[in-house]
């Protein structure tokens, strides 16, 4: 498998791991229409997850709140 392809995998597992857990723990403790629901949950797994990237054929995960991505 290409680094390019893992690292597009793996932001898509991340983001949807991410996903599925905010919207349980934000529909468990607070109730709301399930539209608004879905909207908040993917802003939220948005902003918080880490992305990966290619550069110069290495792999780099940026985790967000930290400055410099960590080399894989």
């Amino acid at each position: 498998m290409k680094k390019e392809q893992l690292a597009f995998a793996l932001n898509l597992l991340c983001f949807g791991a991410l996903f599925i857990l905010i919207k349980l723990l934000i529909g468990t403790y607070l109730p709301m229409s399930y539209i608004y629901l879905i909207g908040l949950s993917a802003l939220l797994s948005s902003i918080f997850t880490p992305k990966f990237m290619v550069n110069n054929g290495d792999l780099f995960m940026k985790i967000p709140l930290f400055k410099k991505p960590i080399k894989l």
